[in-house]
């Protein structure tokens, strides 16, 4: 089978933009809930050199970090920043001194953590650390208390407001991964080492209030490829025996973790996790047939995911698949007050696909519970990415608050935050906020509300 070239993944918007942008008093169209005081921050690669089409990868770009804060019913500034690297050093000089130990910086997710905004990815490398408005401070290791790399996914628990992750770090951890616990004070308490066949990619994992899911599935490290320096170093292995591994969260090591089969497949997204009445342990998930066999420089053109819920019972150590939604979609969200708990309601965005290409087009909204969908179309040529649920304050139902999401508009070559009102999903946008620029298609975000 020919490879293919990395060209989809960098043009149309994704292709990279140059320059580092401040823009103030941002035009709105519609009305700013005034509760939400804070910043929508989003995380993406944006290469700073032109790639090699043969070998480039789509999550190998720089990383780099959009905010749009919000205050007082006014979208009061813009910013974008390559986040600290040394290659971005290289690039930029002084403008990017502070000092970093990654070679291209987290491009995969921002956070807010124990007062810190952190622009995180997986693969061995630490979290960075950035100020308010988005500048670089330094590489961050909770106080010294992370032995190696992070996750791009973080887990939280509104309960006990812990994250957890488990991370893949093949240079420091090759057959082994490390499920992590980080307290709500931002310092790791515990650290269980999960041994592997190979290096799985582990992009995301699974959480209840019960148990920590590992999703070890069939895509890995070629050696072949990781030797040869200038290729993704993961692709899929049809030999893989896929399976999940259901750990306790209160287990101090993995001998007691049980795995469960299940049927060769691939995800990085679940939507949400929790235990049900019976024992198991139910995880929504956009979920692909094949990933990174024929296309090595992204994820879309092996296969496009569907939403399942995957049924996982430690008895048996068996897993049961059934499709939620077939329509192409990935990036699941869900509010935060069922993290880890039974949901009823989640959010995603829909994937289009034509004959020559993907791309993403309306917001998904689906009820668990009714077995329903309802979609937001956001007009002609124009594209919506990760949708995040924020929650009204002192919400009062699980759809109480609104959906965030940015939106590309190809006849203007820019992009808005849209605010839609969750509960009324089809209805009008709550909010637009008008862009000085295109955001590319990248990864993950969140809305982080600001301190009072």
């Amino acid at each position: 089978m020919p490879l293919l070239d990395a060209s989809p993944y960098l043009d149309g918007n994704y292709q990279p933009i140059k320059t580092e942008t401040t823009a103030l008093d941002l035009k709105v169209t519609g009305k700013i809930p005034e509760e939400l005081n804070g910043r929508f921050l989003r995380n993406g690669p944006n290469p700073i050199e032109q790639p090699d089409l043969a070998t480039h990868h789509w999550f190998l770009g720089d990383g780099m970090v959009h905010g749009i804060r919000l205050s007082e019913g006014k979208a009061a500034w813009y910013r974008s920043r390559f986040v600290g690297s040394r290659r971005v050093h290289k690039k930029f000089g002084e403008a990017h001194s502070a000092a970093t130990r990654a070679e291209i910086g987290p491009n995969t997710n921002i956070i807010e953590h124990a007062n810190r905004t952190l622009a995180i990815v997986e693969a061995g490398t630490q979290p960075v650390e950035l100020n308010y408005e988005l500048s670089t401070v330094g590489t961050h290791t909770f106080e010294g208390t992370l032995n190696n790399g992070f996750s791009a996914h973080p887990k939280y628990d509104p309960l006990t407001g812990e994250i957890h992750v488990m991370a893949y770090s093949p240079r420091q951890l090759l057959g082994k991964l490390e499920y992590i616990v980080v307290n709500k004070n931002g310092l790791v308490t515990k650290t269980v080492e999960i041994e592997t066949p190979t290096m799985p990619m582990v992009h995301d994992m699974g959480l209840t209030q019960k148990y920590a899911a590992v999703l070890d599935l069939p895509v890995a490290v070629d050696l072949d490829l990781a030797m040869s320096g200038n290729q993704f170093p993961f692709r899929w292995f049809s030999s893989y025996e896929a399976r999940i591994g259901l750990l306790s969260r209160t287990a101090d090591s993995a001998e007691e973790i049980v795995w469960c089969n299940i049927d060769p497949c691939f995800a990085f997204h679940p939507l949400n996790s929790f235990d049900d009445v019976n024992g198991c342990v139910v995880i929504d998930v956009c979920c692909f047939d094949k990933m990174f066999d024929s296309d090595r420089n992204g994820p879309f053109r092996d296969s496009l995911p569907r939403l399942e819920r995957w049924t996982i019972d430690p008895r048996t150590q068996k897993t049961r698949r059934e499709i939620i939604d077939d329509r192409f979609q990935e990036f699941p969200r869900v509010a935060q007050s069922v993290l880890n708990l039974k949901h009823r309601y989640g959010y995603t965005a829909q994937l289009a696909q034509s004959p020559s290409r993907w791309d993403f087009s309306h917001t998904l909204k689906h009820d668990l519970v009714n077995l329903t969908s309802e979609v937001h179309e956001y007009g002609p040529g124009r594209s919506a990415a990760e949708p995040v649920f924020v929650e009204r304050e002192h919400s009062v139902y699980e759809d109480d608050g609104w959906i965030m999401t940015l939106v590309y508009d190809r006849a203007t070559n820019r992009s808005d935050l849209v605010i839609l009102e969750a509960s009324d999903f089809t209805g009008p946008e709550i909010a637009r906020i008008e862009l000085p620029e295109r955001i590319p298609h990248g990864f993950h975000g969140n809305w982080v509300p600001d301190k009072t």
